[in-house]
């Protein structure tokens, strides 16, 4: 069976029919303001640009023990990202890459019913197909999903000047902070005054 080829277009990417028993092929590049979530996460700085999200997927049926044909989906992602460096406080470009196999299903029950290889666990994730199926939505998921839990330079690459800049920002800043705790006996004071 010949692969339907999905067209470079965020439009037609929104509503792919996974449950007409088709196998689809496409790639491209698309705009990041297509992933309102992930613009969030992304430092606005001008010397720092994002890439386009180079893109590729395609889907295929294969039989698993001898049961129904099971659907597979592979997603490959690249994207340069402009995050800001949590100990320098600089911009910097983070370089995404995920590269993932996923099965299908039709319900979210089977999905999560499904028992993965032990060896396969992190290669496939479970997905659920639908007529309406959101490609752009688990693209947007799959990468902030693997951005960094805290976001730096590689080891070695902050400046040393920016990371004094900060250490004294946080010591004169810490100087400045006045907790002021209520006094517990206040409300004994009121009381004692009415």
């Amino acid at each position: 069976m010949t692969p339907h080829i999905l067209p470079n277009n965020a439009k037609d990417l929104q509503s792919i029919d996974m449950r007409s028993g088709l196998t689809y092929i496409g790639q491209g590049v698309l705009e990041l303001s297509h992933f309102p979530r992930l613009l969030q996460e992304m430092t606005v700085e001008a010397n720092f640009q994002p890439s386009g999200l180079h893109w590729e997927m395609s889907t295929w049926f294969e039989e698993r023990f001898g049961t129904i044909p099971m659907q597979y989906m592979h997603l490959r992602l690249a994207l340069d990202l402009p995050l800001t460096c949590q100990a320098c406080l600089q911009p910097y470009i983070e370089s995404l890459d995920s590269d993932r196999d996923y099965i299908l299903f039709e319900t979210e029950e089977e999905a999560e019913a499904w028992d993965f290889d032990e060896e396969n666990q992190d290669a496939e994730d479970a997905l659920v197909s639908s007529e309406a199926f959101n490609l752009l939505e688990t693209i947007e998921e799959e990468l902030l999903l693997n951005l960094p839990l805290i976001a730096k330079h590689p080891l070695g690459e902050c400046k040393p000047e920016d990371l004094q800049k900060v250490s004294k920002t946080l010591k004169s800043g810490s100087e400045e902070i006045i907790i002021k705790k209520p006094n517990p006996f206040a409300i004994l004071e009121k009381l004692k005054k009415q």
